[in-house]
């Protein structure tokens, strides 16, 4: 895998509508996108318990690392153009994760709210 990978929920408005905010700011194409169901059947998130899998987006590395939800933010964050220095100062600000979580999961209500919840629930 030469690309990051960005699993999202195609199922999900909100989900859709970050991964084309996301695809917009990847100006050099270093993301590739790829719907859950699709990452699922290809065994992208098999280290990612099932429960997890539909309640956040993941970040796959080139070398496999996965990251989920707002710990992926600041690798996301670095992946655009003067994101290097955005998501150095996320990370070495005091309290800077802990509010990136908090930005996170309020976004993350739409997605609870919307019809991905459905798969939510169909993984517990």
């Amino acid at each position: 895998m030469s690309n990051y990978v960005m699993v999202y929920d195609a199922d999900c408005g909100p989900c859709r509508r970050f991964k084309d905010f996301v695809d917009f700011l990847d100006i050099h194409n270093q993301i590739d996108f790829v719907p859950l169901t699709q990452a699922e059947d290809l065994g992208l998130l098999n280290t990612i318990p099932q429960y997890l899998r539909y309640k956040s987006f993941h970040l796959i590395s080139p070398a496999g690392d996965i990251q989920s939800g707002p710990e992926a933010i600041p690798s996301l964050i670095n992946l655009f153009p003067l994101g290097h220095q955005v998501s150095k100062l996320i990370v070495i600000a005091p309290g800077g994760k802990r509010m990136m979580t908090s930005i996170y999961s309020t976004f993350s209500r739409f997605h609870d709210a919307s019809s991905c919840n459905l798969h939510s629930e169909k993984a517990n």
